[in-house]
């Protein structure tokens, strides 16, 4: 595995900056990610696992796979710092508030009840075969995207979300924002009703759209 590609990595995402020291030598300083601050905790450590994940599926078979943990743990305490910025608080605050058990973990809310997820702890051991890519992004147990209330599973099911008739030509109606509607029409009642900014009913016209 080049050295050039994780350092460049780690540079890409702003997590760290190289530091010469009073010597000529290079020396790695972790950063925080300003631009994941006003995320959630369990999105914080999302994306830095979904990266390294990323990483050691695309070097996985090298041989010297092992290298990726150095990238892991440059990581990791942007992770931290990230956290402390977020928490306005230090790194050794941030450890005594989401370590447990030896893992640095975070609980967040789902509809069956509260989960916990801890940053990548995998390893990073040569493997023989390809990696699954299925689950790059995403956290065991955890998925952001794909709602099953989603404009495109609505479309799908061909249902007048209206009347509740089955048909296969659905129109839809949209707006930008909810204060422009007067409810004058039934979709914009329906809109009004379920505070969404969009819904489908039967084939009408070809295409509505409110700006």
């Amino acid at each position: 595995m080049p050295r050039e590609k994780w350092v460049g990595k780690l540079l890409e995402c702003k997590a760290m900056k190289i530091v010469i020291t009073g010597n000529g030598k290079e020396r790695f300083k972790a950063l925080h990610r300003g631009k994941l601050n006003n995320r959630t905790d369990i999105d914080i450590l999302s994306a830095y696992n979904a990266e390294i994940r990323g990483l050691y599926n695309f070097y996985s078979m090298a041989n010297d796979a092992w290298k990726i943990g150095m990238f892991a743990n440059v990581m990791k305490y942007s992770m931290l710092k990230t956290f402390a910025t977020k928490y306005r608080t230090s790194v050794n605050q941030i450890k005594v508030k989401f370590i447990k058990n030896g893992q640095f973990t975070v609980t967040y809310e789902t509809r069956s009840g509260s989960k916990e997820a801890v940053y990548y702890n995998g390893g990073f051991e040569r493997k023989k075969e390809p990696s699954s890519l299925d689950d790059v992004d995403v956290l065991p147990a955890y998925k952001k995207y794909g709602r099953t209330n989603s404009l495109r599973d609505r479309i799908k099911r061909g249902e007048c979300e209206l009347c509740g008739k089955k048909t296969d030509n659905i129109e839809l109606h949209q707006v930008k924002r909810l204060k422009d509607l007067t409810g004058a029409e039934p979709w914009e009642a329906a809109m009004l009703k379920r505070r969404r900014k969009n819904v489908g009913s039967l084939y009408r016209l070809p295409f509505h759209y409110t700006s």
